[in-house]
């Protein structure tokens, strides 16, 4: 990035062209006994980039910032100054064109014709098809299934019950009316006037028992009529529509995960860019130079990282 470019001290041509760095850099390896899975271990790169790296085949890597970045690192695990080999890197590399690209403008690296592609391509259409075809067929019948096992058991409830006399149905319903017609309860919930008109109210013995207990009769008929309007709180929506927002003033190596471990975006976003995600949280967020984001907003709030950055690297997870 531009704050390695200005620090690295510069050396002569003649210097920087008799600098073999792949050769140097697997010799001193060797020297300190160290292997090619140890090495890549350390600097959390593939095995082949390793060797890319000692082959001086740049060329391997997404990018030359990717190159010098890991050239740089290689250098300081081997505990060699890495001013020179970089300069040695920028000589061979100033007439090159810059490759950085977008994570989105990159080529995949899985194709059509691959054979797990193809395979998860038939399992998806073949789950598609279940669920198009096969699922609302079987919810249709146990639907069925379910009416024709209750309309059974209701049949079968009315044959078990035996049948009664005309005589007893009829003088049940006079018992009934006579009781309903003789029930205080109902006696004191309503009253009815001369021309058949139900009238809601206090009956009589009812106010007669307030009255006796020192309770206005009016003052219980207001309380009952006036009912309280029921209010529903109005839902709170959010003031933001992305969960994260990184804005970059300078060239930023970045990686978000979701809680599920899914990456939302690997790659490195350049000066004057932003970037918006939305997923499940908590998010672990990675800046490989966090002096390149110039605000990171976390559900509509600021949110400061510095205490999580180590050599401009800030590693965090927002919750």
């Amino acid at each position: 990035m531009t704050t390695e470019f200005q620090t690295d001290a510069p050396e002569s041509k003649t210097n920087i062209d008799t600098i073999n760095i792949g050769k140097r850099l697997k010799a001193k390896r060797l020297e300190l006994e160290f292997d090619e899975r140890y090495v890549a271990t350390e600097l959390k790169i593939p095995i082949d980039q390793v060797r890319a790296l000692e082959a001086n085949n740049f060329k391997y890597f997404r990018s030359s910032t990717f190159a010098r970045g890991f050239l740089k690192s290689y250098c300081r695990l081997l505990n060699i100054e890495p001013s020179e080999m970089l300069n040695a890197f920028d000589a061979e590399r100033s007439g090159a064109e810059s490759t950085i690209k977008p994570v989105d403008k990159v080529n995949r690296q899985s194709h059509l014709g691959d054979p797990i592609v193809m395979f998860i391509s038939v399992v998806i259409i073949a789950v598609l098809v279940f669920l198009v075809f096969w699922w609302p067929a079987q919810s249709t019948d146990d639907v069925s299934i379910v009416e024709e096992s209750a309309q059974s058991s209701e049949q079968a409830a009315v044959e078990e019950t035996p049948s009664e006399p005309e005589a007893d149905v009829n003088n049940a319903t006079e018992e009934s009316q006579d009781l309903s017609e003789n029930t205080p309860e109902m006696a004191a919930a309503e009253d009815v006037s001369d021309d058949g008109d139900v009238v809601t109210g206090l009956s009589a013995e009812t106010m007669a028992i307030l009255e006796e207990a020192g309770v206005n009769p009016d003052e219980v008929v207001r309380a009952t009529s006036e009912v309280p309007a029921e209010t529903s709180p109005e839902p709170v929506l959010p003031t933001y529509s992305d969960d994260i927002v990184i804005a970059f003033d300078a060239d930023c190596w970045t990686e978000v995960r979701d809680s599920t471990g899914k990456i939302l975006f690997s790659g490195v976003k350049t000066a004057g860019s932003q970037l918006a995600l939305t997923g499940n949280a908590p998010y672990r967020v990675v800046l490989g130079y966090a002096k390149g984001v110039s605000s990171l907003t976390y559900k509509g709030n600021d949110f400061d990282f510095s205490s999580f950055t180590r050599k401009d690297l800030a590693r965090f997870e927002l919750k």
